[in-house]
């Protein structure tokens, strides 16, 4: 009997590498597998990695003066961890499993080993990280937009019941 070794499938931000680099790349980090509840991400801290859902799912959530808000959900096949990759600071929410899941994680150190090794590859996977975080700043652009139309049109109706 023989085992394989888990890879990274050809979807999102590594869609456009070749079978090799993804093999390779799978290599500087490591597969995992999480149950119900476990945190990937911790509201407030820094993790420095990089997170890629392989199944399951997975829920960003902010707690904030009591509330606690779902910001979005990470289903297999998608990537989160990106703002603290580049701007280790503090998380700005919890991620974690609500459903059984598989996933892959890569250190900001192992992933800077790979870009300078592999620098085509390297160069497509951070065009596919700047493509996430362009699109998931356009999505929160378009929500605060939504937003302050609600809170005018609101302030325009106290003022007429006034």
């Amino acid at each position: 009997m023989s085992f394989s070794t888990p890879k990274l499938p050809a979807v999102g931000i590594v869609a456009n590498l070749s079978d090799e680099d993804r093999d390779t790349l799978s290599s500087y980090g490591t597969f995992h597998l999480a149950q119900v509840g476990a945190v990937l991400i911790e509201q407030g801290q820094s993790q420095g990695k990089l997170f890629f859902t392989l199944s399951g799912l997975f829920h960003a959530r902010h707690a904030d003066d009591g509330n606690d808000i779902l910001l979005g959900k990470i289903e297999s096949g998608e990537w989160v961890g990106e703002i603290d990759l580049f701007d280790p600071l503090s998380a700005v929410c919890t991620v974690a499993a609500v459903e059984s899941s598989q996933y892959w994680a890569i250190t900001r150190e192992d992933l800077e080993d790979f870009l300078n090794n592999y620098n085509s590859a390297g160069i497509m996977l951070m065009i596919g990280l700047a493509t996430t975080l362009s699109q998931r700043i356009r999505g929160i652009t378009a929500k605060l937009a939504e937003q302050a139309d609600i809170n005018k049109f609101r302030d325009m109706t106290v003022e007429f019941a006034e």
